[in-house]
C-alpha cells in the first residue's frame, strides 16, 4: 500500500486527470519534462503539502494533513483575458467545496472554494493561478 503522502497526491492527481476541458489542454506535472509552446494554452500542477496536525490524544489516531494544490492556467498572450478567466473558473468548479477524493485508504476533502488569483503576464503566456485547499485525516 502506498504511503499516506502518496495516496493524497494520487487522489488529487486523479481528479486533475479527469478534468474535461474543451478543448483538452496539456498538463505540466511536477518532476516531469514539459516544454510549453507559446501558441498553446496549458495547465501546470504544483502540489504543496503543508503541516500535519495532531488533534487526538491517542498515538495511533489520525493526523489532520492539510495542503494546497495549485493549478496554473497558462493562456496564450494577446487574446482576451476572459479566456484564462474562463478556464480558471472551470478548473475551480471541478474542485467544489467538500468534494471527497479517495485513493487507497485515504480520503482527501476540498475544504473551501478554490481561489483564482490575479493573472500574471510573462513573455509568452497569461498565467492565472488557481489554488485548491484540502485536508485529509490519516
Amino acid at each position: 500500500m502506498p504511503s499516506i503522502e502518496t495516496q493524497i497526491w494520487l487522489a488529487l492527481k486523479g481528479r486533475v486527470q479527469a478534468l474535461a476541458l474543451s478543448p483538452a489542454l496539456p498538463i505540466a506535472w511536477p518532476n516531469e519534462t514539459y516544454v510549453p509552446s507559446p501558441t498553446q494554452n496549458y495547465l501546470r500542477v504544483t502540489h504543496v503539502p503543508n503541516i500535519n496536525r495532531r488533534l487526538f490524544i491517542g498515538s495511533t489516531e489520525p493526523h489532520q494533513r492539510i495542503g494546497l494544490l495549485q493549478i496554473d492556467v497558462f493562456a496564450k498572450k494577446n487574446q482576451d483575458a476572459s479566456v484564462a478567466a474562463e478556464i480558471a473558473g472551470q478548473v475551480a468548479a471541478w474542485f467544489a467545496t467538500d468534494l471527497k477524493l479517495r485513493y487507497g485508504t485515504t480520503t482527501v476533502r476540498i475544504t473551501k472554494a478554490p481561489d483564482a488569483a490575479q493573472a500574471i503576464a510573462d513573455d509568452t503566456h497569461w498565467q492565472t493561478p488557481v489554488t485548491i485547499a484540502y485536508e485529509a485525516f490519516a
